[in-house]
């Protein structure tokens, strides 16, 4: 952009110089320079504080990792990667010849504890037993009714069950994998199925001529030539820099590059219809906000994002 400023600058004095006849001076060409680079500065400070851009844009989308709570050897599977299937359908199951053993030795342990408080019950009602006694066997009863209960949500468990709709992706699940090794683990990636959310990462500097519902635009690396309407629909009231908490484990998601910190996360929604392009969840894209002030230097922007987009279609990449 900086180098498209200078030749369009340079043009403009060449015509002034040779066509209108401007004398050739030191004054003038010194003036003429000297006016170039603080026209330039001007145009670029202003166009970079009120309509600011960032190429720090992405999509994101919302994932669940897939863990069991019991420990077994994977018997089936149910699902293929990036198929569609509902909240409620089975991924994939572990033996459950263990838990069902558990269970029914539960049930028989449960079932003789209720045939004890029937013949306690009888015998407490013609003296021959202590209430006491009674209670006894009644606390045996509920406890052996919580151990069933237990055995057979474990039981359950072993068919691992989709959260959400979505679709699985990067699948580690096969027939004969030992799960449950570690709670932390995960087996297989969920993708959920909701909207996609497009977050630019904008310096703070620009931050103030940033609102909720203006104008925007978009362009992708991947569709290049192309420019996409859009509006802002959210600025971030926190970011994960500034996060103090008691432990690392759950940290908030940052949107700041390693070498731009403290970059102010901006959700963006895209107006244009996406849906005859292949774009990926996780994509990058660069994304222009344009303010009210200024509005000439909007214009110039939009050039620029125009040519801006031309560029994606160079690449160098060897493989």
């Amino acid at each position: 952009m900086d180098m498209l400023m200078m030749l369009t600058y340079a043009a403009f004095a060449i015509i002034a110089f040779k066509v209108f006849h401007v004398p050739v001076t030191k004054w003038t060409v010194t003036t003429t320079a000297l006016g170039g680079v603080f026209l330039m500065a001007w145009i670029y400070i202003s166009m970079a504080f009120f309509h600011p851009y960032t190429p720090h844009a992405q999509s994101y989308f919302m994932t669940v990792p897939i863990s069991v709570e019991n420990k077994g050897k994977v018997v089936e599977v149910f699902v293929k990667e990036n198929i569609p299937i509902k909240k409620g359908d089975p991924l994939f199951r572990i033996d459950p010849i263990p838990y069902q053993a558990q269970l029914d030795q539960k049930n028989a342990k449960l079932t003789l504890a209720k045939i004890r408080l029937d013949e306690f019950t009888r015998l407490v009602k013609t003296g021959s037993a202590r209430k006491t006694e009674k209670e006894r066997y009644e606390s045996d009863v509920a406890t052996s009714q919580a151990e069933v209960t237990e055995a057979e949500f474990n039981l359950e468990m072993t068919t691992i069950r989709a959260p959400a709709d979505g679709h699985v992706t990067q699948s580690k699940v096969r027939v004969g994998v030992t799960a449950g090794t570690l709670r932390l683990s995960s087996l297989m990636t969920f993708v959920v199925t909701e909207k996609t959310y497009f977050i630019a990462a904008f310096k703070p500097n620009a931050l103030q001529n940033i609102k909720v519902g203006a104008e925007a635009e978009v362009i992708f690396h991947s569709i290049p030539g192309k420019t996409f309407k859009a509006k802002v629909v959210k600025l971030w009231d926190e970011i994960a820099e500034g996060q103090l908490s008691p432990t690392t484990a759950v940290r908030m998601k940052s949107f700041s590059k390693t070498k731009h910190p403290g970059r102010i996360p901006v959700e963006i929604e895209i107006l244009d219809d996406l849906s005859s392009y292949y774009l990926p969840s996780g994509t990058s894209l660069g994304v222009t906000v344009y303010s009210e002030h200024l509005k000439f230097l909007a214009e110039l922007r939009r050039i620029f994002l125009h040519l801006f987009s031309w560029q994606n279609i160079i690449s160098f990449d060897e493989a």
